[in-house]
Formats: C-alpha cells, sequence, structure tokens
C-alpha cells in the first residue's frame, strides 16, 4: 500500500493537558444547531438547549488531527429536571465566563469574538531550517 502521509516522527506536544477547575460558558445553541429548514413546536417543559450555560472545564484534548476540545460539566435543566453532563466539547464553542458575550459578527481584524488564540492551548510550532 502507498504511504499516504501522517506522523513524521518529530516530538509531539502532550494531547491532553489539565487545567483545574476553569469556569467557562458553553454556547449549545452553537453546538447543538437546528438542521435547515427545521420547523418545530414551542415546548416549555422541554430542554433548554438553545441557549449559553456556565460550565467546569477540567481538561483539553486534542483530536488526531489537532484540533482542541474541552472536557465541560455543565447542567441542563429541563422544566423540573437537572442533569449534570460531562463531555468533550469544541473549543470553538467554549469561552472564559468572564469575557463578554460571543457575537456572530466578526471584528476589524477577522476574528469572531470569543475565539482566543491562546486559548486552548497553542498547536504545535515547529521551525525548518536552521
Amino acid at each position: 500500500m502507498k504511504w499516504i502521509g501522517g506522523d513524521t516522527g518529530r516530538p509531539h506536544r502532550p494531547s491532553f493537558v489539565r487545567v483545574g477547575h476553569k469556569a467557562v460558558l458553553i454556547d449549545l445553541g452553537a453546538l447543538f444547531p437546528n438542521a435547515p429548514h427545521f420547523v418545530g413546536e414551542y415546548h416549555p417543559d422541554g430542554l433548554q438547549i438553545r441557549s449559553v450555560h456556565l460550565g467546569v472545564l477540567t481538561e483539553w484534548g486534542r483530536d488526531e488531527w489537532g484540533a482542541w476540545y474541552g472536557k465541560v460539566t455543565y447542567t441542563i435543566t429541563a422544566k423540573d429536571r437537572q442533569e449534570k453532563v460531562t463531555h468533550w466539547v469544541p473549543g470553538w464553542a467554549l469561552r472564559p465566563a468572564g469575557d463578554p458575550p460571543i457575537s456572530r459578527r466578526p471584528q476589524s481584524d477577522g476574528q469572531v469574538p470569543g475565539q482566543n488564540p491562546d486559548r486552548p492551548p497553542r498547536p504545535d510550532r515547529h521551525r525548518h531550517g536552521g
């Protein structure tokens, strides 16, 4: 079989980085978008999933292609029910709890507010040449 690329044997930073317990906001509306052309009926007792929730980030992890995911625990509510869930969430759906609200409009520098290049941990940077 022909070699198609992959790991070149160079050293890598760890794939998982523990961060203690950091307060984050998780945008569930962005994480779980409606299907195109969705037509639904409002159910006030249903899962409150179209909002931003406060959660606790305990670890960053990379997928096999280098994208960062945060291990987050948060509480999802529905009428008289509350359930704590923990799962891996893409870094783009998270922001520190003290940051200003997320705006969907790009800033003048082209970056979307809430995306911080220092969060999650920076990807490996390798120098080429001498």
